[in-house]
Formats: C-alpha cells, structure tokens, sequence
C-alpha cells in the first residue's frame, strides 16, 4: 500500500497493520480500519531534543475500480508541530491527494497529484508524483518514488530508486533519494527504512 513513503490506491485490509521507521526519527504506525479504509499515525520525536515535534495523520479511502488492476485513492496528511508557540493554527500544514495506481499490489505503477497547505493557505499549483513496484521474486521488489514541486520560483524534483527485502516478519526497504534543482549540486541521499507488521498477516 506504500512505496518508500507515499502512498499508493491500495488499501490494507480491515485488521492489518505495520509499524514503518526510517532512520530511526520517522515512525508511523498504519491500520486497515476496513477494507477500503487505513488511517496512519506519525510523528518524528524530536521532543528529545527539547525543541518542536512534528506529528500527522494521514487517513485514506481506496477505490477499486477494477480488481487487482485499477485502484484509486484519496486522502490526505494531516500534520502539525507541538511545542511552537502558534496558537493559531499556523503550526499546521499537509497535502491532500489523489493516486491512481494500475497494476497489482506487487508490480504496478502509480499516479499522483495533490495540493499543499500550510495554515489557511494552499499551494497554487499541484505538486505531481510517479512511483513504481516491481516485484522480482518472493523476497525481493524494485521501487522508484519521485515527486515535482512547483516552489513559485522554480521547479524542484525529488528522484528515488530502490529495492525492498520481504522476510517473513519484516520487510527492509534500502533506496538512493536525489533532490533536482538548478541550483542543488548532484547529491544521493541514502535511505533506510523497516516496515514490521503488527497485526493480522
């Protein structure tokens, strides 16, 4: 239902769930309320270090618009910072969206657009996506998650590509994340993440 972090039309089931972490700061938890239904809940603990702590929530509705080949999703990331000093809803910011995923759960390609707010105010244009699964064996898939953002004074890309292990009990998602723009010199992000489940499987 997710590629390295976004998401794609599927749904989980009603029951299922997994704990998503990525290099230790980002933690997410998933649940299939129902089966065209998941809610996540996230937050990166940085009230360690005595500063502001980001946390979210990111419900989606997923509709199947032909079995195992056409999905459609929508929803959104719900976010805010606790510890500011804005009591006026200026700490809260997000994106809602849309994806279009054809294929399977295991070898698909994904389509995205969404809008950005922060407080009352939304971004004026889309920011788009196109992500891809492939599944190459029992243990082992490709992924490749990009983004373009229109920031008002120029565009900037995020490119990813990776491979996820599928163990029995966790899955280990390894990836290189490259920010494109005019003026950003060539740099590969490395990316680790762990995705346990922690309910019905």
């Amino acid at each position: 239902t997710r590629y390295l972090v976004g998401p794609n039309g599927y749904s989980l089931k009603r029951g299922e769930a997994y704990y998503q972490n990525v290099w230790v700061w980002f933690n997410q938890v998933s649940v299939g309320v129902t089966d065209k239904f998941t809610m996540g809940f996230g937050i990166v603990p940085l009230f360690f270090f005595n500063t502001v702590t980001p946390v979210w929530i990111t419900p989606k509705f997923s509709v199947p618009i032909k079995k195992d080949k056409i999905n459609l999703g929508v929803g959104a990331l719900l976010a805010t910072v606790l510890g500011g000093n804005d009591n006026g809803g200026g700490n809260s910011f997000g994106v809602a969206y849309g994806q279009l995923t054809l294929g399977s759960r295991d070898r698909n390609v994904n389509f995205g657009l969404g809008y950005g707010y922060a407080g009352d105010s939304w971004a004026n244009s889309p920011t788009l996506s196109f992500s891809a699964m492939h599944r190459a064996s029992k243990k082992f898939a490709f992924i490749t998650e990009n983004y373009l953002f229109d920031t008002g004074n120029d565009n900037v890309g995020i490119l990813s590509a990776g491979c996820r292990f599928l163990g029995r009990r966790i899955a280990i998602d390894g990836a290189l994340v490259v920010p494109v723009e005019q003026d950003i010199e060539f740099i590969a992000i490395p990316w680790l993440g762990i995705n346990v489940p922690i309910g019905k499987t």
